[in-house]
């Protein structure tokens, strides 16, 4: 009787289909396309947001500035020492400002409004600040 030898036949069977060879581990072609797409798009989005932001530091900063004016204006308003009713307008850097003396139904009181323009991204931009103020009248008779 003979005894067969199943350690032959797995030997045998290794040769015939022998392991695949060493592959190297890189990236095809595709996979690289995809990933610059991807990057690609990343990019434009932080450039956007980053395009935002300095446009919103911007208009924040010319706010600031005309709100500074205004009281500026209004202040020296306040502190003149003949008030009459009228309208004054002037240019400071890229601000056109307008302060309105007017009358209102109270005696003794003045309506001052200010007005700040000035064009940011082709559009008008505009701060008004209003406030009221006693004027002295002018003259006292008994």
């Amino acid at each position: 009787m003979k005894l067969k030898n199943h350690k032959c036949k797995y030997r045998y069977a290794a040769i015939r289909n022998p392991p695949h060879p060493q592959r190297r581990s890189a990236f095809t072609l595709v996979e690289v396309i995809v990933a610059l797409g991807i990057l690609a798009a990343a990019f434009m989005a932080v450039f956007t947001s980053l395009r935002t932001c300095a446009d919103a530091a911007h208009h924040a900063q010319m706010l600031t500035e005309s709100v500074l004016l205004a009281e500026t204006l209004l202040t020296q308003t306040a502190l003149a020492q003949n008030l009459t009713f009228q309208t004054t307008t002037g240019t400071q850097g890229p601000f056109t400002w307008q302060v309105q003396i007017l009358q209102t139904p109270v005696e003794n009181l003045a309506l001052i409004v200010v007005k700040i323009e000035w064009t940011q991204q082709q559009r008008k931009q505009q701060y008004s600040l209003v406030s009221l103020l006693r004027i002295k009248p002018a003259f006292q008779g008994k």
